[in-house]
């Protein structure tokens, strides 16, 4: 069920403000306009036809063993401990550490990605194309670089973006609290747009609806394309295991090796290669398929779990039944146990975001009170009390 809850009512009992701050465009390619696409074509080992409604929306987060151990540079990280139920867990998230005083302000280049797909039917699904206007006009990609998660919002603490402030809020005895030892802390990403993605879709179903259509690929064929195709030639367009590659679609999902296990909206993963190469992919579903995944509610949650989990591997105490968990769940993803929970943020081009709600770190450790703000456990106020344990 989708929830909504305003952001600064809840949190900060300050009247939200339009256009409290002037949007700056995100870098772009200056070779943009002047470069053909990668183009690729990726095939069905087996085609399979769209799957049944309703469907499960969902999001993923992979953990490769060994990633710990990794050698070579990656994007800044911090790494500590913490003691939680009679057990230790060790937990490295993106940043500089807010527990020591007058930490670094940091901002990690994020390059999006837009991948055209042009399935054999006929469909062609563009983050850069004009949307239907039953889809609300504009293009996917300048929704997506207009919006809260990459543009500066004053939610009461001063501008930032939506990550940005959920960092905050999550350790605000540390940040913002009277007598913090970081008032200043910053964690934010530079967004730059990279040239379009094209990719012949061949084998794989799309599904008409009542505004627009939505394709579907296999969730492993997407992953492994990329990783042994895509990346060696996005490392040519200055991708690297410093910078965060984000991989936007528009109105494509994935299917789990079955038509069951549908649909996955997005997920983060990390690698090595030659260092920690981290990743995401979200979707933006521009028709409104899926009312719990709006607009940018999916990138904002993997951008918040490659945040607090960059790897996948933060282990915490087990938790669930909430969100989109319904059974047990053990790692610090922040966004699952509040799927379908959505803020509502309104920015100077008039459009109505809905990043997600998040859950904050003293939720998944049991730690009592709560380093968050207001001594919450969530950034809209759903939470009140630490995870109970799952079993």
């Amino acid at each position: 069920m989708k929830r909504s809850v305003l952001f600064a009512e809840l949190l900060l009992a300050t009247i939200m403000v339009l256009g409290s701050m002037p949007m700056a465009a995100a870098s772009e390619d200056p070779d943009k306009s002047s470069r053909e696409p990668l183009t690729f074509t990726l095939s069905a080992e087996r085609p399979f036809a769209a799957p049944p409604e309703p469907w499960i929306g969902r999001t993923l987060a992979f953990a490769e063993p060994g990633l710990e151990k990794a050698t070579g540079r990656t994007v800044p990280t911090f790494t500590r401990t913490i003691a939680a139920r009679g057990k230790t867990y060790k937990y490295t998230m993106v940043g500089s550490d807010p527990f020591v005083k007058n930490a670094k302000k940091i901002s990690v280049p994020l390059q999006i990605i837009p991948v055209r797909f042009e399935f054999d039917d006929g469909s062609v699904f563009d983050p850069t194309a004009p949307n239907l206007q039953c889809e609300g006009g504009g293009t996917t990609l300048n929704r997506v670089l207009e919006s809260p998660v990459f543009q500066n919002f004053n939610y009461g603490d001063g501008a930032r973006q939506f990550v940005e402030e959920i960092r905050r809020l999550e350790f605000w005895t540390l940040t913002g609290a009277p007598g913090a030892i970081n008032p200043s802390y910053s964690v934010r990403v530079t967004p730059k747009v990279l040239p379009t993605v094209r990719i012949k879709v061949v084998g794989f179903p799309t599904q008409s609806f009542a505004c627009g259509k939505v394709g579907f690929l296999d969730g492993n064929a997407w992953d492994g394309f990329m990783r042994t195709t895509l990346f060696p030639q996005l490392r040519k367009q200055g991708v690297t295991t410093q910078t965060f590659p984000l991989f936007l679609f528009r109105s494509v999902v994935l299917v789990d090796g079955d038509v069951s296990n549908c649909c996955i909206f997005g997920y983060h993963n990390a690698f090595n290669s030659g260092g920690i190469q981290t990743y995401g992919m979200a979707t933006y579903d521009a028709g409104g398929h899926a009312e719990e995944f709006a607009d940018v509610s999916v990138l904002s949650h993997e951008l918040a779990e490659w945040y607090d989990d960059p790897l996948g591997n933060n282990a915490t105490p087990p938790w669930g039944h909430t969100g989109q968990q319904d059974g047990c769940q053990a790692n610090l993803e922040v966004g699952d146990p509040l799927s379908g929970h959505l803020h509502k943020v309104i920015m100077p081009n008039g459009f109505t975001y809905h990043p997600q709600e998040l859950a904050f770190f003293s939720w998944f450790f049991n730690q009592v009170p709560s380093m968050g703000i207001n001594g919450v456990y969530s950034s809209g106020g759903t939470f009140v009390i630490p995870a109970d344990l799952c079993h």
